[in-house]
């Protein structure tokens, strides 16, 4: 299901990290991290999953920025599991995968590359 989220290019590369936890009633929980450090790497990532989201999704983010940033540069967005499964990329809330991606104030105001993330060409192409 994860592998929905990674470019082809990008498959069979080991970014995935398993940690077995226990849920707050017992329950099992499986998380998986993935941390991407190369420049070619992130490009490759982010120009994907922005063209996996769904126009609608870009402008809520846009439109609502300040609740899926932080003041570190951190964007937060939240995937819906269930879909993400059945191959659609959507945002949500409950059962869901987070992404988090850094943006970094050494190229500028993490505020104003987050909206130019959003904003670019890609985003023309998504629907």
């Amino acid at each position: 299901m994860l592998t929905r989220l990674i470019p082809d290019a990008l498959k069979g590369r080991q970014f995935f990290t398993r940690r077995y936890m226990e849920g707050h009633y017992g329950n099992p929980i499986v998380t998986f991290e993935a941390r991407l450090t190369k420049a070619s790497e992130i490009d490759e990532f982010t120009t994907f999953f922005r063209s996996q989201l769904s126009n609608k999704d870009k402008l809520t983010i846009q439109r609502d920025l300040s609740l899926y940033s932080d003041a570190d540069g951190n964007l937060y967005i939240r995937i819906d599991k269930q879909k993400t499964f059945r191959g659609i990329v959507q945002l949500g809330e409950e059962d869901s995968i987070r992404v988090r991606m850094k943006f970094t104030r050494f190229t500028g105001e993490a505020t104003n590359l987050m909206m130019q993330y959003l904003e670019s060409e890609e985003n023309c192409q998504s629907s």
